[in-house]
């Protein structure tokens, strides 16, 4: 969903958005989470001169698998936002880097006069996916020889013993402790 800054600024009052947005309109850009059923956000889109305000609230089912043992696992978002984007600097040569001061750090950038709300609503999800899931705090996971899940039954595979090709490294390391 596209906000065109032009028609917020002849408009003169904010842009109240209430919808749900499918995975496919967000379009989610990762390989370990997938929505369980539409986001739905809540957003008030106000102009101050140049610079675009996003306040409201984003909420979502999500499903993952777990980190340890591959189950699904799933888990909501449900986040206030309040975020401020400022016209793009132009920058004129491709590649050139320009400076950011610590507050500018926080503010995100909109390109000719257009701000994608559906991007706004899926970088705040993307943000709450854990960076491990998993399914239970007590999860064992699966075993890394046979690939039986521990949770479930034992097995009977022997411990892992050090590569001895390491064993040099790690009687440095022992030394400098």
């Amino acid at each position: 969903m596209i906000v065109d800054i032009n028609e917020l600024r002849e408009r003169g009052e904010p842009l109240l958005v209430e919808a749900d947005f499918t995975e496919s309109q967000l379009r989610i850009r990762t390989e370990t989470a997938s929505l369980a059923q539409p986001a739905h956000a809540r957003l008030k889109v106000s102009l101050s001169g140049e610079r675009v305000r996003v306040t409201g609230h984003v909420s979502a089912e999500l499903e993952t698998a777990c980190s340890r043992c591959l189950k699904p696992v799933g888990f909501g978002v449900d986040k206030n936002v309040d975020l401020e984007y400022w016209p793009d600097p132009e920058v004129e040569k491709e590649g050139e880097e320009i400076s950011l001061s610590y507050d500018e750090l926080s503010i995100g950038f909109y390109r000719d006069d257009q701000l994608d709300v559906s991007g706004v609503i899926s970088e705040q999800i993307v943000l709450e996916i854990p960076m491990k899931p998993v399914c239970d705090a007590a999860c064992q996971g699966l075993c890394p020889q046979c690939g039986a899940d521990l949770n479930e039954t034992a097995c009977a595979c022997e411990p892992v013993t050090s590569d001895h090709r390491w064993d040099a490294l790690l009687d440095l390391r022992k030394k400098l402790k």
